[in-house]
């Protein structure tokens, strides 16, 4: 939350009897908050209250002064408040959870935050991880991670990490024709026939997992979680404990995220993490971005999202400044119904896109051209953005990637999570 304005308080009502594990609740919130690099969350301790359950608690009475009612606040931006409350909802053993909006007028914080030298997978991973047995059917774990943040679930045996599942998983072994990001996107018909058709096929998470998934411990050195994760080309990592036991798992954002939560105006360097020395984004930027015109005819447009890794493509006008992007998900959630099979044919398997508007049509199409699909909200900067400033920018607004600029603002490149992660590991 870096400007002052319009953000939420989060409030929780607890009390000191209260646990989630084995730690006192409101610490747990608090310890949970700090992890997840949030603005900060204070806990206020009441000197009398009363609940639904209708019992006095006051520090009057000595026999209830040990179970005293709590209230953890929090307050941050509005899309970090959606981001981590689901899941910190889930979390709380009991209480009541109340958000509403407030206005920043000062924001003033110490220059730098206390930022351990020694960071360890422990310190960065969810440790609110659902994972499923190999024995869970097919269709029951789709529709357990379409409702997940990550787009992977561990699959466990007695606890122990036997194996993953991922998009790709998914569509190659498991028979599912529509990634999982672009599932979310298609109406709930669509969506109920295919978890009905992957019900039928009667696999299994043992099925489909990658076996063998790479793991790391608890207390493994956050360089080293990077390393790993950038030189196999993962998103995430499973951790265990000291038994092998599945206690977390860590993501490429968690690790991008600690860069940029090293201080509010601005990330602490990666040395100072163990990381590589930083960079300017200019000489880790890739070159060969697919770019598309205001006016690309619709299946121009398909042929340079599906034509990288990243499906999607920055739209740039006549001057080569950038003007908009559009992604896979966009282009599936714009076009009009009748083009969706086609457009879906086209996403999943990198063909040519020969969907036509007729005439019949012409009234619902609301999608024909890249001015039509794009999105205005694409961030960009310049040339010489050090690596630990463009990982902040990204996650600022969450986007997957970020256009570089010259000093006249006409693009020259663009770099991803993936792009910024290997800079971590090794300098350029």
């Amino acid at each position: 939350m870096d400007v002052v304005g319009k953000a939420k308080r989060v409030r929780f009502y607890v009390n000191e009897g209260d646990k989630i594990g084995h730690q006192p609740a409101a610490m747990a919130l608090v310890e949970w908050l700090r992890r997840e690099d949030t603005q900060g969350a204070t806990v206020f301790r009441s000197i009398g209250g009363f609940g639904a359950a209708g019992h006095i608690h006051t520090t009057h009475l000595v026999d209830v002064a040990q179970n005293m009612p709590l209230v953890v606040e929090w307050i941050d931006a509005l899309d970090v408040v959606e981001r981590l409350l689901p899941r910190l909802t889930r979390i709380v053993p009991r209480g009541l959870v109340t958000m509403e909006d407030v206005e920043v007028v000062l924001h003033q914080t110490h220059p730098v935050r206390d930022l351990p030298m020694a960071l360890t997978a422990a310190d960065v991973m969810s440790r609110e991880v659902t994972a499923v047995s190999k024995d869970a059917p097919l269709a029951n774990v789709v529709a357990l991670m379409l409702g997940k943040l990550y787009r992977a679930v561990p699959v466990v045996d007695g606890g122990i990490p036997v194996g993953m599942i991922c998009n790709s998983d998914l569509v190659q072994k498991g028979g599912l024709t529509v990634r999982l990001d672009l599932l979310s996107k298609l109406d709930k018909p669509a969506v109920h026939e295919t978890l009905a058709r992957l019900a039928a096929a009667n696999k299994f998470a043992a099925d489909v997992m990658t076996p063998g998934p790479t793991v790391v411990d608890e207390g493994t050195p956050l360089p080293r979680v990077a390393e790993v994760m950038a030189h196999r080309r993962l998103k995430r990592l499973p951790v265990v404990d000291d038994h092998g036991a599945l206690v977390g798992i860590v993501s490429r954002l968690d690790l991008l995220r600690t860069v940029a939560g090293g201080t509010d105006r601005a990330p602490a360097t990666p040395r100072e993490m163990g990381l590589a020395d930083d960079t300017p984004i200019s000489r880790i930027m890739r070159t060969d971005i697919p770019l598309v015109h205001p006016d690309t005819p619709l299946p121009e447009v398909f042929q340079a999202v599906i034509s990288t890794r990243l499906n999607r493509t920055l739209v740039v006008d006549a001057d080569q400044r950038v003007v908009g992007l559009v992604t896979d998900a966009e282009l599936l959630d714009r076009l009009t119904p009748s083009l969706r099979p086609g457009a879906l044919r086209s996403l999943m398997h990198r063909l040519p896109f020969h969907g036509k508007v007729d005439t019949s049509a012409e009234q619902h199409a609301r999608a024909r051209r890249a001015s039509d699909l794009m999105s205005r909200d694409v961030a960009t900067t310049a040339e010489d953005t050090l690596v630990s400033d463009a990982i902040a920018l990204m996650l600022k607004g969450s986007h997957k990637v970020l256009a570089v600029v010259n000093a006249s603002g006409r693009l020259t490149g663009m770099v991803d999570r993936a792009d910024l992660l290997h800079a971590l590991v090794e300098p350029a």
